[in-house]
């Protein structure tokens, strides 16, 4: 009798361990889901927000013939101080300016990008990096400059990407990265 209460209650006991296995494998799919979601959801304002700086330095360009460099924009757990873009927590914005920005045998070309940052903790997820880049380019036969754009997402998740390049008149986002805009 005491053998057949063992066996049973072994039984039992594999059954529930079972059951919480399969419950919580159903649970770590919709938090899987859940997550997807908002790695999703980051990647698209920070695409957004890169757009809009690329998007400013073509506008401050062509008023003032010159790019600008914005100060850093480092995440923190509760969003950069003073938000420029409302709260960006996970990513951080910055921009380079061509070195020889000055001078009037190269192009002028202004680079930003967003890249993780300081994710309130989180570091168990990795998102994707921005690249964009805004080149003043002489116009053909004339001495006016214009300006031509690009936003890439790298490929690799946390990995930033180099940096675009105007090559013959075409601008061209770098290897193992798309373009988004």
């Amino acid at each position: 009798m005491k053998i057949k209460i063992l066996i049973v209650s072994a039984y039992f006991l594999v059954l529930i361990i079972s059951l919480s296995f399969l419950l919580a494998g159903c649970e770590n799919k919709d938090e899987n889901k859940a997550m997807d979601e908002k790695i999703s959801k980051l990647e698209k304002e920070a695409e957004k927000h890169l757009v809009y700086k690329i998007q400013e330095q073509q506008s401050y360009f062509s008023k003032h013939k010159t790019f600008f460099k914005p100060p850093d924009e480092r995440g923190t757990n509760s969003g950069y101080f003073p938000p420029i873009f409302g709260t960006q927590i996970c990513y951080g914005y910055y921009t380079e300016i061509n070195a020889d920005v000055l001078s009037k045998t190269t192009i002028d070309a202004v680079y930003s990008y967003a890249v993780q940052d300081y994710c309130n903790g989180k570091w168990g997820f990795e998102l994707k990096s921005y690249v964009g880049a805004v080149f003043a380019v002489p116009i053909t036969g004339d001495k006016q400059l214009k300006t031509l754009s690009i936003v890439c997402k790298s490929v690799e998740s946390f990995a930033p990407p180099s940096q675009p390049e105007y090559i013959n008149g075409v601008v061209k986002c770098p290897n193992k990265t798309t373009k988004v805009y």
